[in-house]
């Protein structure tokens, strides 16, 4: 059994504006178009909540694979756990995550299983963005809650229950065994697929209202193509993506210009929109209250080691850092660091997230850019263009000298340099089979690496003991 809560109906043409109206049953949710249309647009406020992508999804992939490179100095024991590699599976946030993305699954089956309902001119638009939710909350589950895909092998370990029809109440029918990783895999690419191409009339975010389009779909593809390691077709979807969104010349002109926006930027491939009134909470939840030390915002939780900024090269604009105890918001840092002056002042701070209500890029141009780069140079190609080249346009906006030659070693640091603390380190740590050593607790001074069960998340306690048919994973039994 996957255990769902009852999710809230909603009304509205954006999800910025979504407000919570009554809880129904599946028969009057989906008996009108309206209804069918207006169960999406909660599902695109249940995965912009602080359990997935205003949150957690960023969080738990920069604690579980730190090292140093930040001082976890918060007081929930479940995000120290994940830092000192130690989870419990009764953990609220590990199984919050877990309830909430199948949550958006089944809203997401419902609608499909309605789609007869749906007016014929918009049900190429409905099925794609139904199929996008489903197949990244699947990419979502499998990659936190299963050892990875590795070419070559058979992958058929465990990966996450597969459902893909519509879930009532607790019944027998509902204890799920858990699908193999490939079979999770090949699910999230057919459907991200099929949302390419249903949402080919809504190439970019602004042409959907900031909703999937086919730009967000294939960069969702491109990173489930890596994770697989198919690298010739992830060179295709992240080449595709680069040429909707305007070519490597749409990148912001400075870092810093990426983030902490009220506004859609040039960069932005799918974003999370949130303003005064939605948005994913600033007191213990969303992700600035974790990474933010400024006035009446943040508590100051995740602090950058001088480690961290040793890793760029000098004069590289995303190490600078504002050192001024007169700053009082995110506005006014113009730099990529700064030191906290709020709670837990006197901390270095990661300028990425310092506002409660701003927009949160999930997917962003240069991280195509960078994939691009290491997919190609994974597969001897040059998709779009030579991966060396893709790598100087990162390196050139950031203000330091363009490399001659590459490899491996290069493009990992390059791509840690430009993504860290967006919720890519632990992904990123086992496609490049590196290794990850917790500074504290039990294992202190182990050298964890990249294949090891406790880099993954165990499967929440709650969904064993109420489905007899799930197996938690080797590392919590």
């Amino acid at each position: 059994m996957v255990t769902l809560p009852v999710f809230m109906l909603f009304s509205c043409d954006s999800f910025l504006d979504i407000e919570p109206q009554q809880s129904v049953s599946n028969e009057v949710v989906y008996d009108t178009h309206e209804g069918v249309t207006n169960a999406l647009n909660g599902a695109y406020e249940v995965i912009a909540g602080p359990e997935l992508y205003a949150g957690s999804s960023i969080f738990h992939s920069d604690l579980v694979g730190n090292t140093n490179d930040m001082l976890w100095a918060g007081t929930f024991v479940g995000y120290r756990n994940m830092n000192q590699k130690n989870m419990d599976p009764n953990a609220p946030t590990i199984t919050n995550k877990w309830i909430t993305a199948y949550d958006a699954i089944n809203i997401a089956n419902n609608v499909l299983d309605n789609l007869d309902i749906v007016n014929e001119n918009q049900k190429n638009r409905v099925e794609g963005e139904a199929r996008f939710i489903r197949g990244i909350m699947y990419f979502e589950l499998v990659r936190f809650y299963a050892l990875p895909f590795v070419d070559g092998q058979t992958n058929n370990h465990d990966g996450v229950p597969l459902v893909l029809t519509p879930t009532e109440g607790i019944s027998e029918e509902d204890d799920v065994s858990r699908s193999s990783v490939a079979d999770v895999y090949e699910q999230i690419i057919e459907d991200l697929t099929e949302a390419k191409q249903l949402l080919a009339d809504y190439p970019t975010p602004l042409s959907n209202g900031g909703r999937a389009s086919s730009a967000g779909a294939a960069g969702f593809l491109a990173r489930a193509y890596m994770a697989t390691e198919n690298w010739s077709e992830a060179a295709i979807q992240a080449d595709f993506v680069i040429g909707l969104m305007g070519g490597t010349d749409a990148l912001n002109p400075i870092p810093r210009l990426a983030f902490n926006n009220d506004d859609y930027t040039s960069e932005d491939v799918f974003m999370i929109r949130q303003n005064a009134v939605s948005n994913a909470g600033q007191s213990n939840d969303g992700i600035a209250t974790f990474f933010a030390s400024l006035n009446g915002l943040g508590r100051g939780d995740v602090n950058i080691s001088d480690f961290h900024i040793e890793r760029y090269e000098e004069d590289d604009q995303r190490a600078t850092i504002t050192d001024d105890d007169e700053i009082s918001t995110i506005a006014d840092v113009n730099t990529m660091f700064y030191i906290g002056i709020g709670t837990n002042p006197d901390q270095l701070m990661t300028s990425k997230w310092g506002k409660h209500d701003a927009n949160i890029p999930v997917i962003r141009l240069a991280e195509m850019i960078l994939t691009r780069a290491e997919a190609n140079y994974r597969a001897g190609a040059a998709t779009g263009a030579a991966p060396v080249d893709d790598i100087n346009v990162i390196r050139n906006r950031a203000g330091i000298q363009e490399w001659d030659n590459l490899d491996l070693d290069m493009i990992w640091e390059e791509r840690f340099r430009e993504l860290c603390f967006e919720g890519h380190l632990l992904h990123d740590l086992k496609r490049f089979r590196k290794s990850a050593t917790p500074v504290s607790g039990t294992f202190a001074g182990e050298e964890i690496m990249w294949d090891d069960g406790r880099l993954v998340l165990p499967i929440p306690q709650r969904e064993i003991d109420t489905n007899p048919n799930l197996v938690q994973n080797q590392a919590y039994q």
